[in-house]
């Protein structure tokens, strides 16, 4: 049974939208002397731009083509390589030049963002002309949800009491599932994602408060989910409460998609409404999520988001919120979260982000309370919850009692392929089906072009003797029994290569825009993965263990 907490405070929206402004941006300072772009939009408003980093190293996007599954692996570099941010103004933005001018999209503020007018003439100067908007601003209220049922003892005992240092930043890995109401407003997934990595950058920009460990969220995916299992409600509703629950279910079990995320999150494009006391709808909810679900399997929030307009942007910090700990403001302590500090000093009247008051600036901070609720929360995850994700796709080796390696074994799917390997940490294992894979060059163009490589898979039913996770193997299709066999020297094998991320031929230049595309139907599923990058200082790669999606 889930305990659900209703505050059915509602902030009152502004009673007219501001007109829209036209701007011609201007660069200023291409580069100050500490490295910044100085960008004039008009006479009140100037900003300080830095270079500003969202995505992770592999960004994994997940969307149907042609009726299949594909997953595409970018190059994260490459998608936020124009995004910059001026932390004091709250600006998050992507920056390119067009033939003399220069081309903004994003918030510009927090409560105001910018787009570019195509259909209109240059300036004399020529300069390009943009439009900015006020973010609208609803009248609301949110739930929080207390996790409960099998696996709800792992979210205050995960790590508490062991001995380990608190590091300065800890990096929380988020995936984001945007439904078909949402998605279907960008023309390309591209477009999609770079409204995405605006949103969480954002979302980072407010979470820049907290300490003893700084908060950071690195964006490592996007869903375009076209079905909605999760959804419950008719036409252009979603329920709230039901829904999470359901959501919790989806993305735990594509959890390996995801790429085992620390959170995961769905911007929808429905109306989300919870049910009043009378029984009719209540559509001012715009977000739900788990309160302290972070890395368990409760580790879902959900909210409401015009497409295009950013309206999303207070709502996914707001439930974000929940997750990490914070309840709302003049709140007791969280009785499922162990040493929860509570917020009962911090008044609700004062408006911070974890009320619905709107308190000017401090809606766009969080309170002291919420600050030692979310370090607190963070602290009692652990190291589990903070390393990030290195996980591979490719095992190879022949296991006790089995007479072929899974990597020869689909060798035989592909007789025509190079470079054909096994993902036997695929969940599908569980199901005794190995996911045999290879990798084909492929290269796209929008803003820039990208160099990637397409991996096309097929499954497999499991030879006996298998693997299919931890000690066990499958015997007749069915994963369960234990092995029974360790021989005494580990048998001969060939060299394999681990990873097959265009490591093998020399990327197209850059120069060419041509799209060489392999549009080849023979296969169930395909991924697409983009050449890797260079690891940051303030990103360094750790071992990633499992968090307890299995209890554990």
């Amino acid at each position: 049974m889930i305990r659900i907490i209703v505050v059915p405070l509602l902030v009152i929206a502004c009673e007219g939208m501001q007109q829209p402004r036209l701007v011609y941006p201007r660069l200023l300072d291409e580069r100050s002397a500490d490295g910044r772009m100085v960008m004039r939009l008009h006479d009140k408003l100037t900003l300080n731009l830095r270079k500003a980093s969202v995505a992770a190293r592999t960004f994994r996007v997940l969307e149907h083509e042609d009726g299949r599954e594909v997953t595409h692996f970018f190059n994260g570099e490459d998608l936020e390589r124009d995004l910059h941010e001026d932390e004091k103004q709250l600006a998050s933005v992507h920056v390119r030049r067009r033939g003399g001018g220069v081309e903004v999209e994003g918030v510009v503020g927090p409560r105001h963002r910018i787009e570019p007018v195509p259909t209109m003439e240059r300036s004399d100067e020529g300069l390009i002309p943009h439009m900015i908007h006020e973010i609208e601003s609803k009248q609301m209220h949110d739930i929080e949800m207390m996790p409960s049922g099998k696996g709800a003892s792992t979210v205050s005992e995960r790590n508490y009491g062991t001995t380990q240092s608190v590091p300065p930043s800890v990096t929380i890995e988020l995936f984001v599932v945007s439904d078909l109401p949402h998605h279907r407003h960008f023309k390309t997934t591209i477009q999609l994602i770079e409204y995405i990595c605006v949103t969480v950058n954002s979302m980072n920009l407010r979470y820049a408060d907290t300490s003893s460990p700084r908060v950071i969220f690195l964006l490592t995916g996007v869903e375009k989910d076209k079905d909605s299992p999760y959804r419950n409600g008719t036409d252009k509703y979603l329920e709230s409460a039901s829904s999470l629950a359901r959501f919790r279910l989806y993305a735990y079990g594509k959890r390996y998609q995801f790429g085992n995320p620390d959170m995961a999150f769905l911007f929808t494009g429905y109306d989300v409404f919870s049910a009043a006391n009378d029984g009719t709808r209540s559509t001012s909810t715009l977000g739900i999520g788990y309160v302290g679900g972070l890395c368990t399997e409760f580790f879902v929030a959900l909210g409401e988001d015009t497409a295009g307009l950013y309206t999303g942007m207070h709502t996914l910090t707001h439930e974000a919120g929940h997750v990490l700990g914070a309840a709302h403001d003049e709140s007791k302590p969280t009785p499922w979260i162990k040493n929860d500090p509570g917020s009962l000093s911090c008044l609700w009247k004062e408006g911070y982000i974890m009320s619905y008051v709107d308190g000017g600036v401090k809606h766009h901070h969080f309170s002291s309370c919420s600050l030692k609720q979310i370090r607190n929360l963070i602290i009692l995850r652990g190291w589990n919850c903070w390393q990030l994700s290195n996980t591979g796709h490719t095992n190879e080796g022949i296991y006790p009692g089995m007479e072929v390696a899974p990597n020869a074994y689909c060798r035989h799917a592909f007789p025509d392929k190079d470079n054909v390997t096994a993902d036997m940490n695929a969940d599908t294992m569980k199901k005794c089906m190995v996911k045999c894979q290879y990798p084909e060059y492929r290269r796209v163009c929008y803003s820039h072009c990208f160099t990637y490589v397409t991996t096309y898979s097929l499954e497999l039913h499991a030879l006996d003797y298998m693997p299919c996770g931890g000690n066990q193997v499958c015997i007749q299709g069915v994963c369960g029994q234990r092995r029974i066999h360790i021989p005494s020297q580990k048998p001969t094998q060939g060299t394999v290569t681990d990873e097959t991320v265009a490591t093998r031929t020399a990327a197209p230049t850059t120069a060419s825009t041509e799209c060489h595309c392999d549009c080849s139907t023979t296969t169930s599923s395909t991924q697409t993965r983009y050449g890797p990058r260079s690891t940051r200082a303030t990103r360094p790669p750790r071992y990633r263990t499992r968090w307890g999606y299995d209890g554990k």
